[in-house]
C-alpha cells in the first residue's frame, strides 16, 4: 500500500482492533501510551503520521520584566524559540499529520486555542502532547483534536525550550519515530510502527469483522437501529 491507502485503511479501525492486532503480532503494550494521555473532550478520533517535536526543560533563569512592553518583547522571544516547529507545518506537509510533542511531562500549556486554529488551518489531523494544553474551553469550541497529559492554564514560556523536530521522541511512555502511525480515540493513544502497519491491518480487519457480526446480532435481538459503528468497513 502507498501512504494514502495505508492511512485510509487504518482509519477504519478502532484503537481496540488495532491494539488486539498488535497483541497478535507479539507487540503487547508496545505502542500503548500511558493512561494519563487523554482527549480534551469525548468523542474524538483521529489517525495520522507522526511529526515529532522535542521540547526541553528550561534551565536558565527567567527574566523579571519591568513593564508591559518589556514583557511583550520577552514573551515574543520565548514563543519564537518554542514554536519554531510551526513553520515546518505547511498545507503541503500537514495532510495526514499528527503533531506529537515530547516536553518531558512539563505542565506548561504548549497547545492552546490559537495554535490549535493555526495548525488546523494548515491541515493537521490532531496533536498528541506529553505535556500541557490550555484554553480548553475555547479549544473545544473550535473542535480542536488534542490529546494531552495535563490540562493547565500555565504557558510554555519559561518552562521549555526548543529541542528539535522529526527525531525519535518519548511520548507518554512510548518511543515515537517520525512517520509512525498515531491512532487516537476515547480509549487512548496507540502508536503503530510504520514498518508493521500492513501486518497490523490484517489482524485488525479480522477483529472488526467479527465484532460487527456479533454486535449486529445483538442490535437485532435488542431492537436497536444500526449505527455508524456497524458501518466502519463500508
Amino acid at each position: 500500500m502507498n501512504r494514502d491507502e495505508l492511512i485510509r485503511e487504518i482509519r477504519k479501525y478502532r484503537c481496540s482492533d488495532l491494539s488486539d492486532a498488535m497483541d497478535a503480532l507479539g507487540l503487547v503494550d508496545k505502542g500503548t501510551m500511558d493512561e494519563k494521555m487523554r482527549p480534551i473532550r469525548p468523542g474524538m478520533e483521529f489517525k495520522g503520521y507522526a511529526f515529532t517535536v522535542k521540547l526541553l526543560r528550561k534551565q536558565d533563569a527567567v527574566k523579571c520584566c519591568a513593564n508591559v512592553d518589556e514583557w511583550r518583547e520577552e514573551l515574543g522571544k520565548g514563543c519564537n524559540d518554542i514554536y519554531r516547529f510551526v513553520d515546518e507545518i505547511t498545507p503541503e506537509t500537514a495532510r495526514d499529520m499528527v503533531v506529537v510533542i515530547d516536553m518531558d511531562g512539563v505542565r506548561g500549556g504548549v497547545w492552546g486555542s490559537e495554535i490549535a486554529m493555526n495548525t488546523m488551518r494548515r491541515g493537521i489531523s490532531g496533536a498528541v502532547i506529553d505535556g500541557g494544553c490550555r484554553d480548553s474551553y475555547e479549544a473545544n469550541l473550535e473542535h480542536a483534536n488534542v490529546f494531552c497529559t495535563h490540562r493547565t492554564f500555565t504557558h510554555a514560556y519559561a518552562r521549555v525550550t526548543f529541542g528539535g523536530t522529526n527525531i525519535p521522541v518519548n511520548c507518554a511512555g512510548v518511543q515515537v519515530k517520525p512517520g509512525d502511525i498515531i491512532c487516537a480515540d476515547d480509549d487512548g493513544v496507540l502508536v503503530i510502527p510504520f514498518e508493521r502497519a500492513e501486518d497490523v491491518i490484517q489482524f485488525a480487519r479480522m477483529q472488526l469483522e467479527d465484532d460487527i457480526k456479533t454486535r449486529g446480532e445483538h442490535y437485532q435481538a435488542l431492537g436497536f437501529e444500526k449505527d455508524d459503528t456497524l458501518r466502519r468497513l463500508d
